[in-house]
């Protein structure tokens, strides 16, 4: 009879799985709570904007959305001090 091979699962990925369960401190976190938020804002301000005739949504999308990414960068920074 064939000697049966012994397999541990697939090498490459555990690779992966090991880099994307590490955390870096240094690294932007956004609360669950900000992304949902986010998405919200977002469609509002699409939707807002669209409704009365704008075509600077996208724009104005784009300001709310990075207000927000500094707004939890500074809370993360905070908690860290």
């Amino acid at each position: 009879m064939a000697k049966e091979k012994k397999t541990q699962g697939f090498q490459s990925a555990a690779g992966l799985i090991r880099y994307f369960d590490a955390e870096d401190s240094n690294a932007l976190q956004i609360s669950h709570w900000g992304v949902l938020l986010g998405g919200i804002l977002a469609i509002a301000v699409v939707e807002v904007s669209t409704a009365i005739g704008l075509q600077t949504g996208a724009y104005v999308l784009a300001v709310g959305l990075s207000g927000i990414v500094f707004n939890e960068f500074r809370i993360s920074r905070s908690r860290t001090l």
